[in-house]
């Protein structure tokens, strides 16, 4: 079962550097973590990594640990923090009837902090195969088909944005999918009206290699110049790439490209990658040192359980073409109970 995120948060805290979450942030973000129930396997902070000093909040929920019960009693307890859209998700999700029971393995929560507001909205996994998003084994396991892909999103925008008509966004994401190369699979989606706007939001994996060819067949109708620019920063050190478009009654022009570190390897990948996107001023080196640190992990004990906690801390970083080139980080925790 899940860890408080109270819990989880305090214990890392020591390692949360200033420059990324600065005290009024952290302090937020605590405060926020203290009506989270213990549901998430995942927590993160997401930073801007140029001057702007804003700070979000992430966690993500999945079945095999018993988490989606957890969330949804804590929302029929306390359906605001969570918010109207995100409550509905996850109602829905524990309900052993939905498709979304059978069929979506995790939910992600995200809170845009703008000082003393917290707007959630919610992802939602549209991959059966992610049993366990962090220790998948998608490659070994056909992707679903794209009318289940289809059914999984339609049912999850319905829930997050009712009365809206996504039957364009839909058919967008059907061609999407269709579209995929080989090792290409469609992850997540989202809506989050809250921005101003009610665009689908999907998340889709691919190799990085086939990501220009794979945009120019869906006419994506952004700057590809951009897109040349990530790739090659991450220079063919980082295999498969997040990437996420925006989608209302067109393709939209945006789009995030995300890379991974998870291990000491990756990290050496990443130096090289950091140093460039501080020469292209896209990340400030304060920033980009305090990220490379970031990595690690260490052992704590906590109120909640007997056991030994170890808390792993890795990072990944999205770069955003949406009129310019700019880039975020992400310090991802993930706890596990551990032995010794």
């Amino acid at each position: 079962m899940p860890l408080p995120p109270q819990h989880v948060l305090r214990a890392v805290a020591p390692f949360v550097p200033d420059v990324l979450v600065g005290a009024a942030a952290q302090a937020a973000t605590y405060e926020l973590s203290t009506r989270l129930p213990p549901a998430f396997n995942w927590l993160g902070f997401e930073c801007r990594l140029d001057d702007d000093p804003r700070v979000d909040f992430a966690g993500c929920t999945e079945t095999w640990d018993g988490g989606r019960e957890v969330l949804a009693a804590a929302v029929d307890n306390d359906p605001e923090f969570a918010g109207a859209g995100p409550a509905a998700l996850i109602r829905n999700w524990a309900n052993p009837a939905s498709t979304l029971f059978r069929d979506c393995p995790a939910v992600w929560l995200e809170f845009d902090m703008h000082g003393r507001a917290i707007l959630p909205f919610a992802f939602a996994c549209l991959d059966p195969a992610c049993s366990n998003t962090f220790r998948s084994r998608r490659k070994r396991e056909l992707p679903p088909t794209t009318s289940q892909i289809i059914a999984l999103a339609s049912t999850s925008a319905t829930l997050l944005a009712p009365g809206v008509d996504f039957a364009p966004a839909l058919a967008t994401v059907s061609q999407l999918v269709a579209a995929l190369p080989p090792g290409g699979r469609a992850l997540h989606m989202a809506v989050a009206p809250h921005r101003g706007d009610t665009d689908m939001r999907i998340h889709v994996s691919l190799p990085a290699s086939e990501l220009c060819r794979w945009l120019q067949k869906i006419h994506w109708p952004g700057d590809e110049q951009h897109v040349r620019q990530v790739l090659d920063l991450l220079a063919n050190r980082f295999r498969q790439v997040g990437v996420q478009l925006a989608i209302g009654q067109q393709l939209r022009p945006y789009l995030g490209i995300e890379a991974y570190v998870n291990h000491q390897a990756g990290l050496c990948s990443w130096q090289q990658t950091v140093l460039g996107m501080c020469a292209a001023r896209l990340a400030r080196r304060d920033k980009a040192n305090a990220l490379l640190q970031w990595w690690g992990h260490h052992r704590v004990e906590m109120p909640s359980t007997r056991w030994k906690v170890q808390l792993d801390r890795q990072f990944y970083v999205k770069f955003v073409v949406a009129q310019g080139l700019r880039a975020k980080g992400y310090l991802a925790i993930f706890p596990s109970y551990c032995i010794g």
